[in-house]
């Protein structure tokens, strides 16, 4: 079981968009069985896949709250894809409730290790912030998929998120950086200079996303691009970059 956080401190870097048309692209086009973890108190992904629905959610893991893991994951709106919902009570967990005990961190270690045979991807979409539910997230996932929006404040952030990983991995040695995910690309100079200097650096740079409104399209919808724009320039984009995906990484197990 492949266990991959998207992660990026800086919001608006299309995370959410990313998780959610891979999850659906790994389960339509491979065949997967995939379970998305919800980590972002916005809860964006839970409300894509047709919300928590009465589960108990990634906030009641982390608190100590629930009884079963059934009582946690529920079937989504997208067929082969579950889902760990998120709500706004994420907010409350930031790094002082981990060190008061009040956030048990190793919360979703401990149910991935438990459904090894359940799934072949878990996908987590994580908040645009250091807090509990990213270090939960972090500690349970063997890689890491930066979305990087191409512009110079995100380019500048990758500092002090590189070294947020390099922390985690000193508590999670199994953590692996995957890559970098360029998303919201457009015909621009200054674009393709900076997309040379990413390509250029020692890090993985997948194969860029194309921006197009089809994406919001697709948030009004609920249904990810497979199956509302399946020739949309982002489709295209993102079945490139799961194939990319799919050739090399860390499995878990």
């Amino acid at each position: 079981m492949r266990t991959t956080a998207m992660l990026n401190l800086k919001g608006g870097v299309a995370k959410t968009v990313t998780c959610v048309n891979m999850a659906a692209i790994l389960a339509a086009d491979y065949g997967r069985r995939v379970l998305v973890v919800d980590a972002d108190s916005q809860a964006n992904t839970t409300e894509f896949f047709g919300g928590a629905d009465g589960h108990q959610t990634l906030s009641s893991l982390l608190r100590g709250e629930y009884i079963t893991p059934h009582a946690t994951i529920r079937h989504s709106n997208v067929k082969g894809v579950d889902l760990i919902g998120a709500d706004d009570s994420l907010m409350d967990l930031d790094l002082s409730a981990v060190k008061s005990k009040e956030a048990d961190v190793t919360c979703l270690d401990r149910l991935l290790a438990s459904y090894m045979d359940e799934y072949d991807n878990v996908l987590i979409d994580c908040p645009p912030a250091f807090n509990a539910a990213s270090a939960a997230a972090l500690l349970a996932a063997t890689d890491v998929i930066i979305p990087i929006k191409v512009d110079a404040f995100s380019l500048r952030g990758m500092a002090n998120l590189m070294r947020q990983i390099r922390n985690m991995q000193n508590i999670n040695p199994n953590l692996q950086l995957a890559g970098l995910l360029p998303t919201m690309t457009y015909r621009s100079e200054k674009i393709r200079k900076a997309l040379d200097v990413l390509t250029a650096s020692d890090f993985r740079v997948y194969p860029a996303i194309r921006k197009t409104n089809k994406v919001d399209d697709m948030t009004f919808a609920q249904r990810p691009l497979i199956e509302s724009s399946p020739h949309s320039a982002a489709c295209v984009d993102y079945r490139r970059f799961v194939k990319a995906y799919l050739g090399g990484g860390a499995d878990r197990g």
